[in-house]
């Protein structure tokens, strides 16, 4: 019983020195993001489905084949399978050029689809007795930022120590006609607020603020740097590569 013991206090000493390293936290949205990637559109081996509809170049779709037979057609030197669609499973043919453009297709896409969430808020201060000249002035640049698109914009009036505040009715008239010269560019998008002598409108831009995308042009010049750049480094290993086989000989 005693070497039982002996041995059982030995093989729980080793196990519980053994400890399982976490994964960074940082380093788990790219896991994450990376296999968020490759599920969209995988390419050649990486696509997941033993059955795939090839799409030609016209746009024509051909019946369901093994994956693998249609792989043995691809000269991978030039051209990749990429999967363009999940439900049914199809394939395209493409060269890196094209499949490169694509890619960056899609990332503009997305990236100016992203900007056009972000809403930036801003404020404009304001007394009920600033002159007429400076009210004018700030009122033209309120406006000139709402003609920008895509913001938000507080205009507040305050109170000023000593002078009796205005009457509902004047707060208003001062609220309304802000309100009036910046109608075809923005809404208000919120109820007005009083509080002790001052008010606060809130408007939002009705401007969509145009998203310039790459051109075509721009688009095909970024995908053959890229282009170039990775047969470069495919170039660099393969000479790698080659090296290592000359040192392994003369061993």
């Amino acid at each position: 019983m005693s070497a039982f013991l002996a041995f059982r206090t030995a093989v729980v000493s080793v196990l519980g020195s053994t400890r399982v390293q976490p994964i960074a936290r940082d380093v788990v949205p790219l896991l994450v993001r990376g296999l968020k990637s490759a599920r969209t559109h995988p390419k050649n081996g990486q696509i997941p489905y033993q059955f795939v509809q090839l799409q030609d170049a016209n746009g024509t779709l051909h019946h369901a084949e093994k994956l693998t037979k249609i792989l043995d057609t691809v000269d991978h030197s030039t051209h990749i399978l990429r999967l363009i669609s999940h439900d049914p499973p199809v394939v395209q043919i493409l060269a890196h050029l094209d499949d490169k453009m694509q890619k960056l297709e899609r990332k503009a896409t997305r990236k100016a689809n992203e900007e056009r969430k972000h809403v930036v808020n801003k404020e404009a201060q304001l007394t009920w007795f600033t002159a007429d000249q400076d009210f004018d002035h700030k009122v033209v640049k309120v406006r000139e930022d709402l003609e920008k698109g895509d913001v938000r914009i507080d205009v507040v009036f305050n109170p000023k120590a000593g002078v009796r505040n205005p009457t509902k009715d004047e707060m208003l008239e001062h609220l309304d006609e802000v309100a009036r010269r910046v109608a075809d560019v923005a809404n208000e998008w919120r109820e007005r607020e009083f509080r002790r002598g001052s008010a606060r409108v809130s408007f939002q831009s009705t401007v969509k603020k145009e998203k310039l995308l790459p051109t075509q042009e721009e688009m095909k010049e970024m995908a053959k740097e890229a282009v170039k750049k990775r047969e470069r480094q495919l170039s660099r290993q393969k000479q790698k590569e080659e090296r290592q086989k000359d040192i392994d000989t003369i061993l």
